[in-house]
Order: structure tokens, then C-alpha cells, then sequence
């Protein structure tokens, strides 16, 4: 391996493109695949990565091959698949998934890389497209200390922070406990702001009071924000926080693990779905919560907005 890698990145869409617009910008030889023709492809290709038909043809010329894939389904075809990743990777290469997958997934695969002497790395990404661009994300990594090594400066290229938490798999567990946790945390939130509203509280004294005790959290003060600005614009989906949710889920039945408050959680996030919110933003669930409880949770808070 030369002293920069060639890296291969399959999976072009908003994280994707952020991820290869860093490591173009670092000086690394990147070659690209998707299948489809997005945006981040032209753009990416326009300034000089290399597109491939396949991902067999990418990762048979890629030293390191990073994987940005939207779904297990997808993961699995594309990285475990006939033609794909761990079938064509080559001696002495490294495979990096950042997708959010399972620990049973990573583990696996590692397993098929090591017997064709190659490397695995999952390595989970935190914040959105906006920091990917930004080369601002936080990744949280398994994997060997060695694999590790080799693949850490091509990830550092769009990442601010960097935890490497223990072996293959590793990285799964957190990311998906920390989403878990995340949105576990969202739907109290929610359902404490929706019945203080019902029973007349000041939603701006709520806040106040909350963020000044123990209760306070990063996740109070954003929701809170977006519920007194009546703010439902999107940044995160429903149904992508409902899939992280069901990854959770199925880790800890493979685990063998109690969670029915994540169980909770699931069939609330689900409700928001079913009422029409799948595809907005994660903090419409308000909405929802308000209509099962019988009132308008955000004409009500619009209006105090506007109230000033």
C-alpha cells in the first residue's frame, strides 16, 4: 500500500457525499459507486473520483472501501452478497461500514473479510449530512487495533471526534444504545410538554424549570426550542428513527436482553408513522401525542408564538 491509500466508497447519497467530498479534498484517490445516479455521484465524479460500474469493480481497485448504505437489506446485499464487498475484497484490504447495521452483521462479515485476509471496521457515524459535509461527524468505531490504524486517517478526514470502543460489533452496540437513549428521551419529553399543555402549564416555564434541575438534557433544550418556535422542519424522520429503534430491538433479542421501555418507544414512534408522519421530522410525534390526547398540541403552541 502506498502512502496514501485508494479508497473506495460505495453508497453516494447526502452522508455519502460528504464523506467523499472530505477525502477528495485530502488528496486520496477515490474511486465511487451507487446505484443510483445521485447528486453526490456528478458532483463527486466532476471533481475527480472514479466511478465504477460495480461494487466488485470498486473494491477489487480499492486498498480501504467505505460502505454508506441506507438499510440491513441493503447492507447485506452489498456488502454480503454474490458480487459484493466481502466476496471481492482483496488481501490485505480493509472494509469500513459506517451504515447503522447490527453487531451479528459486522461480526459476520468480519469473520468472511479475515478468511480472505482482509480487514473490517465498523465504524457508526453520529450528526447528519450537514456535519458530513462539514467534516464535523463523530464516529464511533470496532475493530482491531491495526485495522483501526490503516483506516483511521481516511475516517478523520470528515470526522471532529473519533472513539474506537472495543472490537468488531462494537460500534453497532453504542451507536444504536446512544439512539435508543436519544429518542427514548424525545418521546418523555414529548408526552410531558403535550399533557402540561392539556392542563394549561406555560410551556416556557416548563422548560425553564426542567432545564435548571436534573432533568435537563441536550435533548430537552432542542425539542423545547422547536415546540416554542412551533418548528416541525425536518432533520431527522420518523421511519429512520424507527428503524434505528428496531435495530435496537433486535440486538437485545439477540442478546437475550430486557427492554420494554424500548419496546414503548417503538409503538409510539410507529403511531406517529401510522398518522401520516413517517417521512417529517421525528419531532412531529408532538402532533400525534397531542391528537390522542385531545387537543391541538401545536396550533396550540403556534398560537402562543404568536402571542408573543
Amino acid at each position: 500500500m502506498g502512502e496514501k491509500p485508494t479508497v473506495g466508497l460505495i453508497g453516494v447519497g447526502l452522508m455519502g457525499h460528504g464523506m467523499g467530498h472530505n477525502i477528495l479534498g485530502k488528496g486520496f484517490d477515490l474511486l465511487i459507486h451507487d446505484c443510483n445516479r445521485t447528486p453526490g455521484i456528478r458532483d463527486l465524479a466532476s471533481r475527480g473520483a472514479r466511478e465504477m460500474k460495480s461494487a466488485r469493480a470498486l473494491t477489487e481497485g480499492s486498498d480501504i472501501v467505505l460502505c454508506s448504505l441506507p438499510s440491513v437489506p441493503a447492507i447485506s446485499e452489498v456488502i454480503g452478497g454474490k458480487d459484493g464487498v466481502v466476496e471481492s475484497v482483496r488481501e490485505g484490504a480493509v472494509v469500513v461500514d459506517t451504515s447503522t447495521s447490527t453487531p451479528v452483521l459486522a461480526t459476520g462479515f468480519a469473520e468472511e473479510a479475515r478468511e480472505k485476509g482482509a480487514g473490517f471496521v465498523d465504524a457508526a457515524l453520529m450528526k447528519g449530512p450537514v456535519q458530513a459535509m462539514e467534516g464535523s461527524l463523530n464516529i464511533i468505531a470496532g475493530g482491531g487495533d491495526a485495522d483501526i490504524a490503516r483506516v483511521k486517517p481516511v475516517l478523520d478526514t470528515f470526522s471532529e471526534k473519533f472513539f474506537h470502543v472495543g472490537p468488531v460489533g462494537s460500534g453497532c452496540v453504542v451507536k444504536l444504545l446512544n439512539q435508543a437513549i436519544g429518542l427514548g428521551t424525545h418521546a418523555v419529553v414529548t408526552e410531558a410538554f403535550v399533557l402540561g399543555a392539556k392542563l394549561g402549564v406555560d410551556l416556557g416555564v416548563l422548560f425553564e424549570i426542567v432545564d435548571s434541575g436534573q432533568a435537563s438534557s441536550e435533548k430537552l433544550k432542542i425539542l423545547s426550542k422547536k415546540f416554542l418556535e412551533a418548528d416541525y422542519s425536518l432533520k431527522f424522520a420518523t421511519d429512520t428513527g424507527i428503524k434505528d429503534l428496531r435495530l435496537c430491538e433486535r440486538m437485545s433479542v439477540d442478546a437475550e436482553g430486557h427492554t420494554p421501555i424500548l419496546n414503548t418507544v417503538i409503538g409510539l414512534f410507529e403511531t406517529n408513522a401510522t398518522l401520516g408522519n413517517g417521512a417529517e421530522d421525528v419531532s412531529t410525534l408532538a402532533s400525534s401525542v397531542g391528537r390522542l390526547s385531545g387537543i391541538d398540541f401545536v396550533e396550540m403552541a403556534r398560537k402562543k408564538k404568536d402571542a408573543g
